[in-house]
C-alpha cells in the first residue's frame, strides 16, 4: 500500500483525528499518525510498509462496497459505522465521515474523510441489545405459564377438582418465584454499590438454606455436611440467592454427578460452601470470564441464557464480606463460596 503525504503534512500530523485520502480502488493515498495508531502501526512509516489496500482493513469486505456505493451517488458519507481489522488482528469500530472528489468527467477520483474509534459505543449498544433480547426469553417462560394457567383456572374453577387445583397453585407459585429470582438477579447485576442492595446480615446455619434451595430443584443433587461446621453470619436470602444460581449453574452447565458439601475453612473463621460437579475442567481464561455478565465461558446449554448467574453471586458473596471461586482438583468441578462464620 503506498502511502504518500503531499503539501499538507503538517496539518495532519497534528490532528489527533484519524484522517486518510483513499482510491477507489482502495490505495491508500495520504494518511496521518493517528491513522497509524488506529490501524495498530506504530507510525506512518511502518503503514507505508504494508501492502494491504484498505479494502483488506474491514472486516467484512462488502461494507466498502456498501461504502463506495453510497459516497459515489451523494458525494459524502456521514457517520457510517464499520468494523475494521488492526495490524494484530484486533477489531475496532469506527464513525466514518467523508467526502467524494470527483475528476473534470465526473468519475470517482478519491475519497478523504475521519474516522473515529466508536468501540465501546456500539459494543455498549450491542450488549443493551442482547440484554434486552435475553431477559425478554428468560422472563417469557415463567410469565407465560403464569398467564396461561391463571386464565384456565379463572374460566373454569369449578371444572378443576381440588387436586388439580392445588397442584395449579403449586405450579404458579413456582414461576413466579422463578420471575422473582430472575428480577432479583437483574437488580443485583445493575446496582453499582453495597448500600443499594437489601443485605440483612443474621447469625443462621448455612446447611438449612442448602435444604432451601435444593427442595426447590427437580435434579438429583446431594448434600454432604462437614464437621463441626459454624454457623455464618451473613444474609440467608442473598446466600439462597447464591446457592440457587450455583446449583442451577451446575444442572445447566456441569456433570451429571452433583454434590453440594460443607465444610470449617482452614482458619476457622469461615464456612465454605462447595457446589460441586463431575464436569470437565475450564480453561484458565474461561474460569475468569464466567463471572463476568453475560458471559458463559466455554459451557454448553441454553445460549439465550443471560450469563448473569456466576457474575451475580460473586457480587453477593464480596458484599456479605465473603467469596466465590472455581476450583477443579481433577476428579470435579467446584465453585466454592467463602462466608465469614458467626462470632
Amino acid at each position: 500500500m503506498a502511502v504518500q503525504v503531499g503539501g499538507i503534512e503538517e496539518f495532519f500530523r497534528d490532528l489527533p483525528v484519524a484522517l486518510y485520502r483513499s482510491a477507489r480502488d482502495g490505495t491508500l493515498l495520504l494518511a496521518n499518525p493517528a491513522l497509524a495508531t488506529l490501524l495498530g502501526y506504530q507510525s506512518v512509516e511502518e503503514l507505508k510498509a504494508s501492502p494491504l489496500a484498505v479494502t483488506n482493513y474491514y472486516a467484512d469486505p462488502s461494507q466498502r462496497e456498501l461504502w463506495l456505493e453510497e459516497i459515489t451517488a451523494k458525494g459524502i458519507v456521514v457517520d457510517f459505522d464499520v468494523e475494521l481489522v488492526r495490524s494484530d488482528g484486533t477489531t475496532l469500530w469506527v464513525r466514518d465521515t467523508a467526502r467524494a472528489v470527483f475528476d473534470v468527467e465526473g468519475r470517482l477520483a478519491y475519497c478523504e474523510g475521519a474516522l473515529i474509534d466508536v468501540t465501546e459505543k456500539v459494543r455498549a449498544e450491542k450488549a443493551k441489545d442482547e440484554f434486552v433480547a435475553t431477559v425478554s426469553h428468560e422472563l417469557r417462560n415463567p410469565l407465560s405459564v403464569l398467564l396461561g394457567l391463571a386464565q384456565e383456572l379463572a374460566e373454569d374453577y369449578d371444572g378443576f377438582t381440588d387436586e388439580e387445583r392445588r397442584e395449579i397453585s403449586s405450579v404458579l407459585a413456582r414461576q413466579a418465584d422463578d420471575a422473582s429470582w430472575i428480577i432479583e438477579d437483574l437488580l443485583v447485576a445493575y446496582r453499582g454499590d453495597r448500600s443499594r442492595m437489601g443485605f440483612l446480615p443474621e447469625r443462621f446455619d448455612v446447611a438449612d438454606e442448602i435444604q432451601r434451595v435444593l427442595e426447590a430443584v427437580d435434579h438429583d443433587v446431594a448434600l454432604e455436611e462437614g464437621e463441626n461446621v459454624p454457623n455464618v453470619m451473613a444474609d440467608p436470602r442473598r446466600t439462597r440467592q447464591i446457592l440457587r444460581n450455583l446449583v442451577s449453574n451446575a444442572i445447566k452447565y456441569g456433570g451429571d454427578e452433583i454434590v453440594v458439601r460443607t465444610r470449617r475453612s482452614d482458619g476457622g473463621d469461615a464456612v465454605e460452601v462447595l457446589v460441586c460437579d463431575s464436569g470437565e475442567p475450564l480453561e484458565p481464561t474461561e474460569a475468569i470470564r464466567i463471572f463476568e455478565a453475560f458471559e458463559r465461558g466455554g459451557m454448553s446449554g441454553d445460549g439465550r441464557s443471560m450469563g448473569l448467574g456466576l457474575a451475580v453471586a460473586r457480587k453477593l458473596a464480596n458484599v456479605m464480606n465473603g467469596s466465590l471461586e472455581y476450583e477443579h482438583n481433577g476428579r470435579r468441578a467446584a465453585f466454592v463460596v467463602t462466608l465469614p462464620a458467626a462470632p
